[in-house]
């Protein structure tokens, strides 16, 4: 054995000198004579060094499975895997293609499951494993099995409800029913008691809480115009950020000037929002993120403003008590009507609007008849392509002679799991991965490449929908169960495309292998999309925002009697 100076490690190790313990065990140890302690420190230090190289990276997650394999399953296993773990989530963060290392983490995983599979550690790190590889049964199980040995809290309560949402293991009952023993976990916070309601002052302030004020998110397309409209009624306009100091860009700084106030959120604590919420005397107050900021839900459950809604962000119930309204329209939200736990308003004709694109419109011809092949496209995030998404998928691809699926993600996951789900069917060269880009146009120009977009399902695609059908490119969705499931439904219904809603995964295929078949029908039927699309629900944002504003009212007046 190597003569290894192991004070002169630790010390170097908490001085942070990370480099300098790599530089140590390299130069007295070889890669054969190294304990499971020394390899799992070597990644650990690999992994901690300022400006990492992908090099590095690569060092340290095989630093961690030898470690791993090395203990045969000892405490220094566990921690290697672990790390393997947190290193290849880093990975995924940083939209690094490293993250496809989680296939060699699920193998050490599974090995490990020998030993750990009651241990909290093991059961808490493999939610990011499983998120990461898309695995959302078996996310769901680790959650189930980590509430069994350490009772509901909010963490897994919410991993639980919101992975449920990609599946169609519930029903709206199931929801509501676990949310009812959920929402008991949140905190109510100390309020001033409300007064009653003005309705005859000059202005009625609303705000829009949220996270998200920032760069790359979605909620920009679909909120701009209405706060721009919001200015010529009666209504004040307040953007409530959660968006950290660290965080905020020029986005935020957009915000900040949009709305007729503004106020910072993010570094303050959920007593100290709920104290400046109330100080500032709001009258309704919108939740835009619901669980998916779980974090800062529980300000939902305090009854700070006389009016509390739920809209845009979360398309399910919270099962928060204090919310009064979820705003969902006509389309989305049908006879399960009474699961939600919190009453229903139903817009007209959508639940939301969405002011275009920043990019010239142009007609958008069928790449098929200068590539000679029909393709189909998804750019939704992929965390909603699950199993049953990829089977239905596949069977199209082997339906459709001579045809290929353009896939595209939000977010950057482990994409290899979707590749060797295609390779396995012979399908390889049918399938095209697009790396994410930040610029809007060269996203948008993926449309262009599309004949027919295929939408997922129980979890639809809603930004990407809106942006398929403004490039004139059909989308082909599924019928829901509930709010999340049905807004393809309802997108395609205001854009006069009912056809392409089907009932089931058989009439889906078919309606796919009906138009890719049927080249001048699907031509016809972009024509007119092209022509028309603007002019539905789903662009015309300065309806939307009358219609809004009246369901603002409507709500109001329904809650007024509360305040007396």
């Amino acid at each position: 054995m190597s003569d290894v100076n192991l004070p002169k490690l630790q010390k170097l190790f908490q001085e942070k000198r990370y480099t300098d313990v790599v530089f140590e065990i390299e130069a007295s140890t070889t890669e054969k004579n190294r304990s499971p302690f020394l390899l799992n420190l070597l990644g650990v230090c690999r992994a901690s060094q300022k400006g990492k190289s992908d090099r590095d990276v690569k060092y340290a997650l095989k630093d961690f499975e030898a470690a791993f394999y090395k203990d045969n399953l000892g405490q220094i296993s566990l921690d290697a895997l672990c790390s393997h773990i947190t290193l290849c989530a880093e990975m995924g963060r940083k939209e690094n293609d490293l993250v496809n290392n989680f296939l060699i983490t699920e193998k050490m995983y599974l090995e490990a499951e020998k030993k750990y599979s009651k241990n909290i550690k093991y059961l808490g790190y493999g939610l990011d494993l499983y998120k990461y590889l898309i695995k959302h049964e078996k996310r769901i199980l680790k959650a189930l099995e980590l509430i069994n040995i350490r009772g509901l809290d909010k963490m897994f309560g919410t991993i639980l409800v919101t992975s449920q949402m990609y599946l169609n293991n519930w029903f709206q009952k199931d929801f509501i029913e676990f949310q009812k023993e959920f929402a008991e976990l949140f905190t109510v916070y100390n309020t001033k008691k409300i007064s009653k309601l003005d309705f005859d002052k000059k202005k009625i302030k609303v705000a829009f809480m949220s996270p998200d004020f920032k760069q790359s998110h979605s909620i920009s397309y679909f909120i701009i115009n209405l706060i721009k409209d919001l200015k010529q009624t009666k209504f004040e306009t307040y953007g409530l950020s959660l968006v950290e100091t660290f965080e905020k860009d020029k986005t935020t700084d957009f915000f900040e000037e949009l709305f007729d106030q503004w106020i910072d959120l993010g570094d303050k604590s959920d007593q100290e929002i709920v104290n400046s919420i109330q100080n500032s005397n709001i009258d309704i107050l919108i939740d835009l993120a619901g669980l998916w900021s779980a974090n800062r839900v529980s300000i939902f459950n305090t009854r700070i403003c006389p009016l509390q809604i739920s809209w845009l962000g979360y398309n399910n119930s919270t099962g928060l008590k204090e919310i009064d309204f979820i705003l969902a329209d006509v389309n989305t939200v049908k006879d399960e009507k009474k699961y939600y736990g919190t009453e229903i308003y139903k817009l007209p004709k959508i639940w939301n609007s969405h002011c275009g694109v920043n990019h010239e419109r142009h007609f958008n011809e069928l790449p098929i008849k200068k590539n000679g092949y029909f393709t189909f496209g998804s750019l939704n995030n992929f965390m909603k392509v699950n199993e049953k998404v990829m089977d239905v998928w596949v069977n199209i691809l082997q339906k459709v002679k001579n045809s290929k699926i353009i896939l595209k993600s939000s977010l950057y996951v482990c994409e290899d799991v979707i590749l060797k789900r295609f390779e396995k069917e012979g399908l390889t060269k049918s399938i095209e991965i697009l790396k994410k880009t930040k610029k809007e146009s060269s996203h948008i120009n993926v449309y262009d490449k599309i004949d027919l977009c295929l939408d997922t399902f129980p979890f639809n695609g809603v930004t990407t929908t809106f942006e398929a059908l403004w490039k004139n490119v059909p989308v082909l969705t599924k019928k829901g169960y509930n709010f999340n499931s049905r807004c393809g439904e309802s997108i395609l219904k205001n854009a006069g495309l009912n056809n392409f809603i089907a009932i089931n995964d058989e009439d889906y295929i078919n309606k796919a292998v009906f138009y890719a078949n049927n080249i001048s029908k699907l031509e016809n039927i972009r024509k007119e999309l092209f022509d028309k699309v603007l002019d539905t629900p789903l662009f015309d944002t300065k309806k939307f925002s009358n219609d809004f504003c009246l369901a603002l009212e409507n709500m109001l007046n329904s809650v007024k009697n509360n305040y007396k």
